[in-house]
């Protein structure tokens, strides 16, 4: 037993095996020192990484914020378009209307706000109503042919001339229903504005927590 050791050290001991044994030595060290490199650099992207995603979340935070704050200013801004009730006077509603449908070739023969539309107040529902609107019936009436120019009316095109100029100006407002008719010698227009209202809710200059 001692022989076949004293011949293993022996074998072990001569040139050949340890230059194998050297260049096996150098081989680990050189690939633990590139193993070392990988790790190093996988360490440095995946702190790099976490870093992104704190800075993706303070941006997406940031922009929840604006988005927040943009809507609040449009909600502000959409309330103010609304007309509120003390404006509800049929005079203002003519003085508004007149010049536009004169402007168009209509005669205007009646203006006449209606009753201010709100949800009624119960015991289930005691604070104050957030919803409200008035209806404005005008009628107005144009002759089929002009007499000055001898053309033919088109009552279709003028209303959408009307429109297009009314919803261009503040306070927001609707089309309920409309109607024509026609008799021998001219149109009859019968058309409903509905105006939402203010309510007394008026949202504050910031939003609040």
């Amino acid at each position: 037993m001692r022989r076949r050791l004293f011949k293993f050290l022996n074998f072990l001991s001569s040139y050949p095996v340890l230059i194998l044994l050297s260049l096996l030595v150098g081989g680990i060290f050189y690939l633990g020192a590139g193993t070392r490199s990988i790790e190093f650099r996988w360490q440095s992207l995946l702190s790099r990484s976490i870093e992104l995603k704190q800075e993706q979340q303070q941006l997406d935070s940031e922009l929840q914020g604006l988005r927040q704050s943009d809507a609040y200013k449009r909600a502000q801004i959409f309330q103010r378009q609304f007309m509120t009730v003390d404006a509800v006077d049929t005079k203002n509603f003519r003085r508004e209307f007149l010049p536009v449908f004169e402007s168009q070739g209509w005669q205007l023969r009646s203006v006449q706000a209606g009753e201010v539309l709100s949800d009624p107040r119960t015991e289930e529902k005691p604070g104050t109503a957030y919803f409200g609107a008035v209806e404005v019936a005008v009628v107005a009436t144009a002759a089929i042919v002009d007499p000055i120019s001898d053309t033919a009316f088109l009552p279709f095109h003028s209303i959408d001339r009307i429109a297009d100029y009314l919803w261009r100006k503040p306070p927001t407002k609707e089309i309920k229903s409309l109607r024509i008719e026609r008799s021998a010698s001219d149109y009859k227009l019968s058309v409903v504005f509905l105006y939402p209202l203010a309510h007394d809710h008026i949202l504050p200059s910031e939003p609040t927590e």
